[in-house]
């Protein structure tokens, strides 16, 4: 396929991702922004076996339940309803093991960063650079890591200590 061809296809799967976010539910958006990349992008992450997919995206669901219910100002009987989250989520941690665990906080990651590039994608007037720009960070999304993620995240705090 021409270069011209392949802008005009991930234009058209970008356009669809950005569409979709507006769709039925909270799990939209994510599924929208996972099918841009994989529309994208030809190359597919570690295989995981369907119990170990079941058991990460168990723990992606608690840690953003965990996530939502975490509020400072929350009553007693909210407090009481995160702690049990949090004690589920444990237990999911216990059950799946480090590397799942991690999977899981990556993806979470990904999937939330990959709807802010969709977002400012939506948001923009889409001229060919910002096609490219889009793509381009899209990819760089879905071939992040956990070990890079850390890397990222530790650096970046230690240039803001530097700096703070």
């Amino acid at each position: 396929m021409s270069e011209h061809g392949d802008a005009q296809a991930a234009e058209a799967a970008l356009r669809k991702a950005v569409e979709e976010l507006g769709g039925d539910g909270a799990g939209a958006d994510v599924q929208a922004a996972q099918e841009a990349v994989r529309a994208l992008s030809g190359c597919t992450g570690q295989e995981w076996t369907p119990e170990q997919e079941g058991q990460i995206r168990a723990l992606v669901e608690q840690i953003r339940r965990v996530r939502k219910l975490n509020r400072p100002d929350a009553g007693w009987w909210h407090r009481k309803r995160e702690w049990r989250a949090r004690e589920r989520l444990v237990d999911l941690m216990m059950a799946g093991g480090p590397e799942l665990v991690s999977e899981a906080e990556l993806r979470l990651w990904k999937n939330h960063a990959m709807v802010e590039v969709l977002l400012e994608f939506a948001t923009s007037a889409m001229k060919q650079d910002d096609t490219a720009k889009a793509l381009t960070r899209m990819e760089t999304l879905h071939t992040a890591t956990y070990e890079g993620w850390q890397q990222a995240r530790k650096a970046l705090a230690d240039g803001q200590a530097a700096t703070g």
